[in-house]
């Protein structure tokens, strides 16, 4: 049985609240945790091609441990750090899924026929991105701190650590859960623009924040640059249009209850039309020339008379011939 617009007013206005602090949090957090990542990919060793091939290459055992192995044992040296830069952007995006599951429920609340792919998307990607990237993290932290602790450093124990089964399984579900939180960002924005809950520039918006995360999973590379500016904005934006600070007020959908589907630009312009009809507003007259007054400092020219045909005088001819009638 479907819920009475009162009735879901009443619903949401229990978890209105609790919705906004998530996406506020979720939007504050995605902005921690694109700094942490600038600050450790700032501070990471680089890991140039031809050191690797020098030391590959080299006839005598190089002293020091190598690329791959100085890579590990910074992950030993600054446990913190990589523990933050995955726990941090998985925390914003479980958070991220609350905010899409409640923006998903109000819109379906509007529109039962909207399927579930949506909140599917939103659920299972949280638990993607935050689950497996707890015990991938987890796992490197132990596997770095055993081979620090080990008595030779070699390059080949570095890559195992680096490619072992549990750390390549979870960066593989969390790439999944990343690509599928993009999906729920674009089809929860779409649905709720169409009825009405989100304006159409936060309808836009979200669409927009979930094809770059969706093509930044495909193309395995940040096309959103180190600060994805488009998702934290539309979080927080989102979260004050759940507390309803919204400038111009709530969309209706928000304050009826039922889906308001916004007009297209068809329908705006036939309003428009109705409304110059009702106001008997015609097509407006053009108005009478008016005479055109003389400049000033300048005397009219005088006015001159049409010249008179001149007279003809009639042909000597014509005379003779008349004589001779005579």
């Amino acid at each position: 049985m479907a819920a009475t617009p009162d009735e879901t007013l009443a619903e949401e206005a229990g978890r209105r609240t609790k919705a906004a602090a998530a996406a506020i949090a979720a939007g504050v957090l995605t902005l921690a945790g694109a700094l942490v990542t600038l600050k450790a990919a700032s501070d990471f060793p680089p890991v140039r091609l031809l050191d690797t091939l020098r030391y590959a290459l080299a006839t005598t055992p190089p002293t020091g441990p190598g690329p791959v192995a100085r890579k590990v044992l910074y992950f030993d040296d600054h446990v913190s750090q990589v523990v933050a830069v995955q726990l941090v952007p998985s925390l914003a995006t479980a958070l991220v899924g609350v905010t899409l599951v409640f923006l998903y429920l109000s819109t379906r609340a509007r529109n039962p026929q909207i399927g579930k792919l949506p909140l599917i998307a939103a659920i299972a990607g949280a638990v993607l991105v935050v689950v497996p990237g707890i015990v991938g993290v987890v796992a490197l932290v132990r596997d770095a701190g055993a081979f620090a602790d080990a008595a030779t450093h070699s390059e080949q124990a570095a890559r195992d650590v680096l490619d072992s089964s549990v750390a390549s399984t979870a960066y593989t579900l969390v790439q999944l859960g990343t690509l599928a939180i993009g999906m729920a960002f674009a089809l929860t924005s779409l649905n709720a623009m169409r009825v009405g809950l989100l304006t159409r520039f936060m309808g836009v918006l979200g669409i927009i924040a979930g094809t770059l995360v969706v093509l930044s999973v495909l193309f395995l590379v940040s096309v959103e640059g180190g600060l994805p500016f488009v998702r934290i904005f539309w979080l927080l934006a989102l979260g004050a249009l759940f507390l309803g600070r919204w400038p111009g007020g709530l969309p209706p959908a928000w304050v009826t209850g039922e889906a308001q589907p916004w007009p297209t630009q068809q329908e705006l312009r036939e309003q428009r039309m109705a409304l110059q009809a009702e106001r008997g507003a015609g097509p407006a007259e053009r108005p009478p020339s008016r005479p055109s007054r003389p400049r000033r400092g300048r005397a009219e020219p005088p006015e001159t008379p049409a010249p008179e045909p001149p007279v003809r005088k009639p042909h000597p001819s014509s005379k003779k011939k008349k004589g001779k009638r005579r």
